[in-house]
Parts: structure tokens; C-alpha cells; sequence
């Protein structure tokens, strides 16, 4: 049997101990890079916790609703079954949210899509006389919490649904948080808002005075969208 020389005997211990280093390194590096991202794991879950507790905090101070009917989205859907109530919201709040941005200037009344022509007036004049004041009114980082439709009225003329609104915002730079109410209004004939536009059937184009479903004319089915339908004729603070 061959002698093993010293040189290599040395080479072998060399080449053992480099490899030995080579894995301490890499299970060092490896550990580093673990307790890095352990690290970063734990602040990204401290943040979203605080992110939470946050919206959780806003949403428990938030100003609560005056009284809301029970019944209220049963009463809607028995006169138009079609009614979307998530679309319904989305719409209001979307307009409340334009609606401050008109007063302080920062949008044109036009961009009040689903609203009466004559609101869109009274938001546009209202915009005119704020701007005019020696210290105007000026809505920043505004904040909705949540809406709900409360109560729902229905005459000759129009069919009414009365959303509230609780939000905040910053006047002037002062925080504050309201209840502002909003009349989002079906017009079942030409009334004082001088609305039609669930008048006319889109089949025969004869008029239609009332919401039913099929045209008294030509007997077609009436399919209406709440989002053409509906549209937002008022919007004051409540509280």
C-alpha cells in the first residue's frame, strides 16, 4: 500500500477546512439572510396591525346614523325589484365626494354624473358664492365612513330614497365629523327638478308615466338601469 505524503495529507486537510468554512459561511449567510426578512416580515405585519387598529379606531368614532328603517330596501324593491343597493351606494358617496370638490372649486358641476340638473345649478351657484367670500371654504383629505339609506317616500311625482352619510374632512384645517344626507330620487313624471329620464320607452319612444314595466304603448318590457334611473337631487349636512 502506498505511503501518503505530507503534502498531501496537508492539501486534504486544506481542501476539508475550506469546505468546512465554505458551509459555516453559507449557513451563516443563509441564517443572516432569514433573521432579515423574519425582521422585515414582523414590521410588515406591526404596520398592518397599526393600519387596523387604525380604520378600526376611525370607524368605532365615527358619528353614528339618526334612525334607520328597518324595512327600508324591502319598501324600495317592492316598487322597483330591480334596485341595486351597493350600486346605490356607490353612486351617492362617489357624488357626495365630487360635491366638495365642486364647492371648493376644484371641479365643474358637469362632473355631478347621476344628479338633476337642477341640484347641479344649485351645486354650481353655491361654488360661485363661496369662491366670491373674502375666506372661502375649502374641504381637504375628506373621508366618507359609511352610508346607508334610512328612510324611502314615494308620491306622484318622484320615489325618494334618503341615504345618510357619515364622514369627516378638514375645513380650513380644522377636522370635523358630520351626517350629511342625500335624496337619491327615481322621477316617475316631469317634476319640479324637471327630470324624465324614465319617460320615454327606448323600444317605441312613446312616454311612460309611471314605473311599471312594460310600455302601456307598445307592450314592450321596460328595462331601466338604476344608474340611469336614479339620481341624486340633494345633498345638506344633517348634524
Amino acid at each position: 500500500m502506498p505511503e501518503i505524503s505530507t503534502a498531501l495529507i496537508i492539501k486534504i486537510i486544506v481542501i476539508a477546512v475550506a469546505i468546512g468554512g465554505g458551509i459555516a459561511v453559507i449557513y451563516s449567510v443563509k441564517k443572516a439572510v432569514s433573521n432579515a426578512i423574519g425582521r422585515q416580515l414582523s414590521r410588515a405585519n406591526d404596520l398592518l396591525r397599526t393600519i387596523n387598529d387604525a380604520t378600526e379606531e376611525r370607524q368605532n368614532n365615527a358619528m353614528q346614523f339618526t334612525y334607520v328603517d328597518p324595512n327600508v330596501v324591502n319598501n324600495i324593491k317592492r316598487d322597483f325589484p330591480d334596485y341595486d343597493e351597493n350600486i346605490a351606494k356607490s353612486i351617492v358617496e362617489n357624488t357626495v365626494m365630487k360635491y366638495f370638490l365642486v364647492i371648493n372649486g376644484e371641479a365643474s358641476e358637469n362632473q355631478l354624473e347621476y344628479c338633476t340638473e337642477a341640484f347641479k345649478q344649485r351645486a354650481a351657484t353655491m361654488a360661485k358664492d363661496n369662491l366670491s367670500t373674502v375666506t372661502p371654504k375649502h374641504y381637504d383629505d375628506i373621508h366618507i365612513h359609511k352610508s346607508q339609506v334610512a328612510s324611502y317616500h314615494r308620491d306622484h311625482d318622484a320615489a325618494t330614497a334618503k341615504f345618510q352619510v357619515s364622514l369627516e374632512y378638514k375645513l380650513n384645517g380644522i377636522k370635523a365629523q358630520h351626517i350629511y344626507e342625500a335624496d337619491y330620487s327615481y322621477y316617475l313624471s316631469m317634476g319640479i327638478e324637471g327630470e324624465n329620464a324614465s319617460l320615454i320607452c327606448q323600444f317605441c319612444g312613446a312616454p311612460v308615466d309611471t314605473a311599471g314595466s312594460v310600455c302601456p304603448y307598445c307592450g314592450s318590457e321596460i328595462h331601466s338601469s338604476v344608474e340611469r334611473t336614479w339620481k341624486v337631487s340633494r345633498i345638506s349636512m344633517l348634524r
